[in-house]
């Protein structure tokens, strides 16, 4: 008799299928992701603590259905396996056999279930729930490993006691209260197949014409609303084989380029007012909110020196930034490059294509380049990136001379490493170009001991580190202001991204890019600027440029120096979801979805607007010429004008 007879004949005589054992496995596990939503709802609080309990349930409701995706998509094969196995055995279903199945089934559960609890504080280093383009965080782990485990003890207490619990309920619990005997039917296959069908239904989200996905889980203007709708395992998997840029099409190239230069696009405030060579200090500042200043809140906030130094700079408090991730605000500072695709451009593909960062052009000047960060060099791909960038130098923790000053975590503590890195600058030929990436106001928000107490801790755990590496900074300015080279430098201050929101008006999707921009130049006298403009990370390659005055011969048209006046728009993008700023009006959009425009007054969405009609178009067009701009100059390596490469 042949195998395929084996199995009709098997599926035909029933008592094989396991199926009340299956679907109490698969109800088990619906309760162990609910307990894990609501462990991130605990351990975020701060983030949660104004939202209605009748929002929050609805999240808990709103997210059964993308756990029982998830749950199924990874049940599919040992349900099947077993199936088969069963078929060719025929044996009556022993409590090992049992076991054996749940075992198969915890295989394929238990490492998503691993990063969804993860991802309780996981997302405040990525900015979103686990994805599979995330992966490279993993590669910044060696060395940090016990470091980590031991500074979130408690949760990692409360997620080995959940893993632990689930699965002596699944091995032991289970074949216990579950009827060792099969469902005497017939036609037991034909319930398999049953199943088998549900398990498909409940993959893809329910029957409607379009499987389940990430602008599902758009039920919130609130973003940890919607994290929080998601679990780990749905988004990890839903991105493994997702291509990280779809193509878009919406105009002709001669519209695309027309609506793309909608914004700034003329003559600079700075002709006839330039600095001859003056160098540059870019000082990118690890999760520095806007909501941790006190100057644009009128109180004391975390940052005195900053506020200090804003009196004295250019200071654009309406500052966006195009990333959500260091490794992506990065590309977006040094290269132009903004974060609209699920991976990081520093990490993918597109990294081989033409592409002209800051050391390419100011090489045209003979300017010295470098770039330093106390973290290990390969840290987030930077110093491989900075070498595409064309920066010539870097300085890491591989140069830095005293190990000891390592915060044992992520690298150098940031008052000696912004020491260290006044006295290598004072070393360089003049003009010189140097960028400095501070880390300590990093996860976990380490100090060094002697600090401790000196600096408010405020409602957040980030809020000393960042009174800590603020100070850092004033000790950095204290240092430079004696060197010949001071007078002669621009500095231009921003931050790669934010972390977690204290003040509640931050507490939105607009909030979660917004940041401070600084340019201080004490030596020059600039010449005046809408200072309450929209200023994106994206807008500094060219401000640099435009400082140093070099022409851009080839443009990358998403971005423009915040010294050419004009309707300026800031571009936003996480998991589908696009976000594109004015000054006035902020527009939203998801792949797939509607374009719904809300007032800069209206920053929690409470009220969709469609007047004025002519805006909603304009904001319209903008986005989506945007959206063709960067997906054609990603896919046919055409990001800038006109040569094209």
């Amino acid at each position: 008799m042949s195998w395929p007879e084996i199995c009709l004949k098997s599926a035909l005589k029933g008592d094989f299928l396991p199926i009340p054992l299956f679907l109490a496995a698969v109800l088990l596990t619906l309760v162990f992701y609910s307990l894990e939503r609501l462990q991130f709802l605990l351990w975020n609080w701060s983030y949660f603590q104004s939202q209605p309990l009748s929002e929050i349930l609805l999240a808990f409701l709103q997210g059964l259905r993308f756990d029982l995706s998830a749950v199924a998509i990874l049940a599919v094969i040992p349900f099947f396996s077993f199936w088969c196995w069963q078929m060719l055995d025929r044996s009556p279903l022993s409590r090992p056999k049992q076991r054996g199945l749940l075992g198969l089934y915890l295989v394929f559960q238990l490492p998503t279930m691993v990063l969804n609890l993860a991802d309780a504080e996981f997302i405040n280093f990525l900015g979103r729930r686990y994805t599979f383009d995330a992966l490279f965080f993993f590669r910044e782990i060696p060395g940090k490993f016990w470091r980590l485990l031991s500074f979130y003890w408690k949760l990692n207490l409360i997620n080995l006691c959940l893993l632990t619990g689930f699965c002596f309920l699944c091995l032991w619990w289970l074949p216990r209260v579950v009827p060792a005997r099969n469902w005497n039917l017939k036609k037991t296959g034909a319930w398999g197949f049953a199943v088998l069908a549900s398990l498909v239904i409940a993959l893809r989200g329910g029957l409607q014409s379009k499987p389940i996905g990430f602008a599902h889980a758009q039920v919130f203007a609130q973003p940890m609303m919607n994290s929080l709708v998601l679990n780990s395992s749905f988004t990890f998997l839903q991105t493994i084989k997702r291509k990280s840029l779809p193509r878009e099409n919406y105009f002709s190239s001669e519209e695309m380029l027309k609506w793309v230069r909608f914004g700034p696009n003329g003559p600079s405030l700075l002709e006839g007012h330039r600095p001859e060579k003056p160098n540059i200090v870019l000082i990118i500042l690890e999760s520095f909110n806007l909501d941790y200043m006190g100057r644009p809140h009128g109180d004391q906030g975390y940052t005195p020196f900053l506020d200090e130094l804003s009196k004295q700079s250019l200071f654009f408090p309406n500052g966006i930034a195009n990333a959500r991730r260091s490794i992506e605000g990065i590309g977006a500072i040094m290269g132009g490059i903004p974060a609209l695709m699920n991976e990081p451009f520093v990490s993918s593909q597109y990294l081989t294509n033409y592409f002209l960062g800051v050391g390419t052009w100011l090489q045209r000047k003979n300017y010295h380049t470098s770039f330093f960060h106390g973290a290990q060099n390969t840290s987030m791909y930077f110093d491989q990136f900075m070498k595409s960038a064309g920066v010539q130098n870097y300085f890491g923790l591989n140069e830095y001379p005293d190990p000891s000053h390592s915060n044992s975590t992520w690298g150098i503590w940031d008052e000696p490493f912004l020491q260290w890195a006044n006295q290598k600058i004072s070393g360089f030929p003049q003009p010189f170009f140097t960028s400095i990436f501070t880390l300590s106001s990093h996860n976990p928000f380490d100090i060094p001991a002697e600090y401790t107490g000196k600096f408010p801790k405020g409602n957040l755990d980030i809020h000393e580190s960042i009174g800590y590496a603020d100070y850092s900074l004033r000790k950095f300015f204290e240092s430079a202001r004696q060197q010949p080279w001071f007078q002669n430098t621009i500095f231009i201050l921003t931050a790669d991204h934010t972390y977690k929101p204290g003040r509640p008006q931050y507490d939105n999707q607009l909030g979660t890019y917004q940041i401070p921009v600084l340019i201080y130049a004490p030596g020059f006298s600039l010449p005046k600027v809408d200072e309450g403009q929209i200023v994106q990370q994206i807008d500094l390659l060219p401000t640099i440029l435009d400082l140093v005055g070099l022409e851009e011969k080839e443009k990358n048209y998403l971005g423009s120096s915040v010294f050419v006046p004009g309707d300026r728009a800031a571009v936003t993008y996480s998991d589908g979801h696009y976000l594109l700023v004015t000054r006035s009006h902020f527009l939203t959009h998801s792949r797939g979805g509607d374009f719904k425009m809300y007032s800069m007054q209206d920053p929690f969405e409470k009220e969709a607007l469609s007047e004025p009609a002519e805006k909603k178009t304009e904001l319209e067009n903008r986005l989506k010429a945007l959206i063709q701009y960067f997906s054609k100059g990603m896919w046919d390596n055409k990001l800038y004008y006109p040569s094209g490469r």
